[in-house]
């Protein structure tokens, strides 16, 4: 087979490969969200894997139901309590936006004449109309569910036997690059396990401070909208200001002075997060670049929606990591074995 033929079939794979992959998108981001909660039940298992001598599927199964029994127990102490708050707080948030919509559309109105008003209207639509769409939100709760019970079970079976599947893979690798992308595959995962174990910390650690910023503001919705802070921390540089108009809403209820005092609490709560913190805790994680991490994540969100957004950072660390083990460094070796030889 001559070359001219060989990059041809090697094109023909690829667009194929790519064609493939576009069709089964949403069942890929399911996988890959699996293998992050395979990624998160491995970290839980390792430090007891060489504590508790028991074998490896038993010890997963076992910290999973403990990890589903205290979501459950969570829920059932406060889980309704939390849901009537949410459908209180999203209530609250959607007439706040609407009175200070209504304040904007007249000190405009003022200024503005009619055919302005009305473009300006076309470009900041009346929140009422937004928030009245909330029940076909509540409508996907089910196909979510069932979305969640299938990355469970595929985090699970994953966590169970990682080299298993691992193995898997590079039996159609050629035996002369094997261990080249097992070793990548092995660092992969460690940054990964790495990126998870930081996000979750930090997710905690944001919740916690924006809970308390809250609760000595004195607004009710404190462990709410502590806990949504946190969940959308898990996405770097959107998340947190996502969660921030909630609360700056939510603050704006009651007087301005509140209003400035919780902005300024929630910029330093995320200055500290982000220059202080989380530098710290991935000192030996894999650095990603913000403004390249921002662009995946806005490609990741116009191609899937939401769930691409949430995955587009630990889909850029995997992807980053294996580029650099398998093509950066063997490139790199591959020259300066030919200047020393020189």
């Amino acid at each position: 087979m001559t070359d001219i033929t060989r990059a041809i079939l090697i094109g023909i794979i690829a667009i194929v490969s790519l064609m493939v992959a576009w069709q089964l998108s949403a069942i890929l981001l399911l996988v890959f969200a699996g293998m992050l909660v395979a990624a998160l039940l491995d970290a839980a298992v390792r430090p007891l894997d060489k504590i508790v001598l028991l074998p490896r599927a038993l010890i997963v199964v076992v910290v999973t139901l403990l990890i589903a029994g205290l979501i459950a127990a969570g829920l059932s102490w406060g889980g309704f309590s939390l849901w009537q708050g949410f459908d209180e707080l999203w209530s609250m948030i959607s007439k706040q936006a609407t009175e200070l919509y209504e304040r904007f559309g007249e000190d405009l109105g003022d200024q503005l004449s009619s055919e302005g008003n009305s473009i300006m209207q076309d470009l900041l639509p009346n929140p009422a109309d937004l928030f009245s769409q909330a029940g076909s939100i509540f409508g996907l709760t089910l196909g979510v569910l069932g979305n969640i019970v299938i990355i469970g079970f595929l985090g699970l079976f994953f966590a169970i036997n990682p080299a298993g599947y691992r193995d898997g893979v590079l039996v159609l690798i050629p035996a002369k690059h094997r261990q080249r992308w097992k070793d990548a595959f092995d660092h992969t995962g460690q940054t990964l396990r790495g990126w998870l174990v930081t996000q979750l910390a930090v997710m905690i650690l944001i919740g916690c401070l924006v809970f308390t910023l809250l609760t000595l503001l004195g607004s009710p919705d404190a462990l709410l909208l502590g806990l949504l802070a946190g969940f959308l921390n898990f996405i770097p540089y959107l998340g947190p200001v996502i969660s921030a108009v909630p609360v700056l809403l939510t603050l704006a209820g009651q007087d301005m002075t509140t209003l400035w005092i919780g902005a300024l609490g929630l910029l330093l709560i995320q200055n500290i997060e982000g220059y202080v913190i989380t530098p710290l805790l991935q000192q030996r994680i894999i650095e990603l670049p913000p403004a390249w991490s921002l662009t995946i994540m806005a490609v990741m969100g116009v191609l899937f929606g939401p769930m691409g957004v949430a995955l587009a950072t630990p889909l850029f660390a995997v992807s980053r990591t294996l580029t650099q083990k398998l093509y950066i460094e063997p490139r790199d070796a591959g020259d300066t074995g030919r200047g020393h030889n020189a």
